[in-house]
């Protein structure tokens, strides 16, 4: 359990956090480009790192684990795969982003089309996004620092008044754990909400910057640790084949298999595989990198830093901080074998991991760090918690600004549109505490967001490529993809995998079918969307073949750093694991 000396590195971390918050603090005259965008001054590394940081919540290394003593490296895939969306932001959207100068990608719909039709379709994204994505998604972390905080609090014996107090409101059980989990997860919501409201994204994004220092190198600090107490790169092999015996090829293989594991459940064999990973690249991210990655995009200070700050993001997202990740999941599969958990961590500790994998973790910090140490490495958690969850609150907020609020108010003064933005996040906080109390099944919520993705993926791609695409075409599309989404979840057929196809599918079908049928655009609004954003693709523009030409080299520049992307994971893999 926790010491003094961790207990007041954390609460250094803490301070720090909520100073450098109310150090950004945004004036109320500043309005929504200074809250939400600051003020389009964001440094190219800056950007990078926030985002990196954004994507690297509490439950990341501990699914990880998860996924690797249940799938093995190449489980990994399911959230490697979307390598190919960020590598497409990097060439295709970051600067065009830019260009926009738009605060939300809702709002980027009023530019792209026009008419009625363009601003319901810009109020059924703000709200699927805004509300349902956003909460689903915080309401999943919010459940995943309960599980880190499980065997580290001890609110009974500090203060058992407030546990009591909590008792008598809370669920005895939730997604959140008991009462003393939740009061830990409510207070560290609150103190993210404070310093998102006062500080804005320039708050957020300088917290990023610790939060993402703080979160590597605690991972590294653990890795070298326990991959050391695993007997370094011979010892885990070894390991591997000595407790796991037949298992451990598959435990090491690279790439998902077409004919057993996981890849084979498709039942369409290679390029069953190659479409599940197609689409799964783009079930959980944006297919144009919209959302918070186009946020920090667009308050770049250039579009030069726009795309470097996308480059840089890849490079620490695939690149960098995924080996602590891998190095700890495979030594927890030697220290602390599946099904002799108990004997390697003891009996309560061990518990914990008998009943869920991910939970090996933090039981290994637990069992390896001393005081201090253990402090420093529970603070890369906590980081790595806050600066997801301030990002959420301050992009879920800015659809409440600009696509709810000075849509039904254009007149609000920049003064009143930080009040309702300091409001919206105030509102997200409470909301992502009251779904994560109601969430029952964490792994049935990812699903639907998944499939929301799968949904909406074909329709965003095709705005940004071909003039004839309109607000018509693609509400038809997200809704028939979402629902042949529901129904496939609620009749439960099919494999995942096979159901993200299916959506994709129908979504992509109807989409086409519908811009065959319907009016072409009006032009004119082609052609500003063309003039300020210059698209690549198929565009009535003069020369005709001006954007088709360009295409097929950002096409290739995309592949090109994906296949990069992909040696370097190949080859520090094979160093690892060899």
């Amino acid at each position: 359990m926790l010491g003094a000396l961790d207990g007041a590195v954390i609460a250094a971390y803490l301070l720090l956090a909520l100073g450098v918050g109310i150090a950004s603090r945004v004036r109320g005259d500043e309005g929504r480009e200074s809250f939400f965008l600051a003020d389009r001054a964001l440094p190219w590394w800056w950007a990078g790192t926030s985002i990196a940081a954004t994507t690297f919540a509490a439950d990341t290394p501990l699914a990880i684990t998860g996924i690797v003593a249940s799938r093995g490296l190449s489980g990994n895939w399911v959230w490697l795969s979307w390598l190919g969306v960020h590598a497409a932001v990097v060439v295709l959207f970051a600067r065009r982003w830019w260009r926009t100068g738009v605060v939300t990608d809702a709002e980027f719909l009023s530019l792209r089309y026009a008419g009625r039709s363009a601003e319901w379709l810009r109020t059924f994204r703000a709200l699927l996004y805004g509300l349902v994505y956003n909460v689903i998604i915080l309401g999943w972390v919010l459940r995943a620092m309960g599980k880190i905080v499980q065997p580290l609090v001890e609110w009974s014996a500090w203060a058992p008044w407030l546990v009591g107090a909590a008792a008598r409101v809370l669920p005895a059980q939730s997604a959140l754990g008991g009462p003393e989990e939740a009061v830990t997860v409510i207070l560290l919501v609150a103190l993210v909400a404070v310093y998102s409201t006062v500080g804005g994204l320039r708050g957020v994004v300088r917290t990023d910057l610790v939060q993402f220092a703080l979160g590597l190198i605690g991972s590294t600090w653990l890795a070298v640790v326990a991959w050391s107490r695993a007997g370094g790169r011979q010892g885990v092999r070894d390991g591997l084949v000595e407790t796991y015996a037949a298992r451990a090829p598959e435990l090491l293989q690279f790439l998902p298999s077409t004919t057993d594991g996981w890849g084979s459940v498709i039942g369409l064999g290679a390029f069953g595989l190659g479409a599940y990973l197609l689409v799964q690249s783009y079930a959980n991210v944006p297919a144009d990198g919209g959302g918070y990655l186009q946020q920090r995009l667009s308050a770049a200070r250039s579009e030069d830093d726009a795309q470097k700050a996308a480059l840089l993001f890849v490079v620490l997202q695939y690149g960098v901080r995924i080996w602590p990740w891998l190095m700890v999941a495979f030594a927890a599969l030697v220290l602390v074998p599946v099904g002799g958990e108990s004997a390697a961590l003891g009996q309560e500790l061990g518990g914990l991991v008998a009943t869920d994998r991910e939970m090996a973790y933090p039981a290994l910090m637990l069992s390896l760090l001393p005081a201090g140490v253990l402090g420093l490495l529970i603070v890369s958690l906590l980081a790595a918690f806050m600066s997801t969850v301030d990002t959420h609150f301050n992009w879920g907020a800015s659809y409440a600004v600009s696509d709810v609020a000075l849509r039904l108010r254009p007149s609000l003064t920049p003064r009143a549109q930080v009040r309702v933005a300091r409001v919206a996040v105030l509102a997200f906080s409470v909301a992502a505490v009251f779904v994560a109390f109601h969430i029952e099944r964490i792994e049935q919520a990812w699903q639907w967001v998944a499939a929301l993705g799968a949904a909406l993926g074909v329709p965003t791609m095709l705005r940004w490529f071909w003039w004839r695409m309109t607000a018509v075409a693609e509400l038809v599309g997200a809704t028939t993809g979402l629902v042949t989404a529901g129904v496939l979840l609620l009749v439960d057929a099919g494999s995942y995998e096979g159901r993200l196809i299916a959506i994709s599918a129908a979504s992509g079908i109807a989409t086409l079918g519908t811009i065959a049928v319907a009016s072409p655009p009006d032009p004119s609004s082609v052609r500003a969307f063309m003039q300020r954003v210059q698209p690549l693709g198929w565009w009535p523009r003069e020369p005709a073949d001006a954007a088709r030409t360009g295409l097929p080299g950002a096409i290739a520049r995309t592949v090109l750093l994906i296949g990069v992307m992909v040696l370097v994971l190949r080859v520090g893999s094979w160093w690892l694991l060899a």
